[in-house]
């Protein structure tokens, strides 16, 4: 797992290639194991593969413009009436999709929907989500045109543990 932790990236260029089905189902999958607060698992994913979609997706935030290139979009729907843990289910889920994105070699870049201007309402109506859900972040995935090196050991910061207590 620490090799998929470090690979990790968040990617913004693509190539057009199509990622294969049994990919896309392990990349679900992985979603599919995600811890939930007391095992409610209030979210949901739509997956867009439809080009004219994944423009209109791309337009949503100024940071989604990517979206556009990559050959699917994963968004992290959420029943915020179902649990008050929502957000931090949704959050697990779009990590594990992004940890087993990195496992395939793919690219990926959180975009941030929830509470971000009037980009959660555009992509509720453009993917036809029922008012009374929630749109935490799409996650875009697609073949990275450049290999990225993984993150290295210096990323380990000691100053930022504390044992037993803050001080």
């Amino acid at each position: 797992m620490i090799n998929a932790i470090k690979k990790r990236r968040s990617i913004r260029e693509y190539l057009s290639d199509t990622i294969p089905e049994e990919k896309i189902k392990e990349i679900l999958m992985s979603a599919m194991f995600a811890p939930s607060a007391n095992a409610l698992y209030p979210w949901e994913l739509v997956v867009v593969k439809d080009q004219d979609t994944k423009e209109l997706l791309s337009k949503t935030t100024p940071w989604s413009t990517h979206a556009k290139d990559v050959s699917i979009v994963i968004a992290v729907i959420g029943h915020e009436q179902e649990s008050s843990n929502w957000i931090e289910d949704c959050s697990i889920v779009a990590e594990h999709i992004w940890l087993e994105v990195a496992e395939q070699n793919l690219g990926c870049c959180w975009v941030q929907i929830r509470g971000n201007n009037n980009a959660e309402k555009d992509v509720k109506e453009i993917l036809n989500i029922p008012e009374n859900l929630r749109v935490l972040c799409l996650m875009p995935i697609g073949i990275p045109v450049k290999e990225q090196p993984e993150h290295s050991e210096d990323k380990f910061e000691k100053t930022r543990i504390k044992y037993e207590k803050y001080k």
